[in-house]
């Protein structure tokens, strides 16, 4: 039996929980610009409480 938490698959999912957080930003930043509903705060501590912290970082402080 192959092993699940393997280095490989460690940086799998941290790339892609972070790619899901950077684009929850993006769409939750476009909508406040344009005055829409936006996403809810505690989806978006979710997926940072989830690993996505570098992608939050991204859209904070560099957009």
């Amino acid at each position: 039996m192959e092993e699940i938490l393997t280095i490989k698959n460690v940086i799998i999912y941290l790339i892609t929980i972070n790619f899901i957080t950077f684009c929850a930003m993006g769409i939750d930043k476009k909508k406040a610009k344009k005055g829409k509903w936006r996403t809810k705060e505690k989806t978006l501590i979710s997926l940072v409480a989830l690993g996505g912290g570098i992608g939050r970082n991204y859209w904070n402080v560099y957009i």
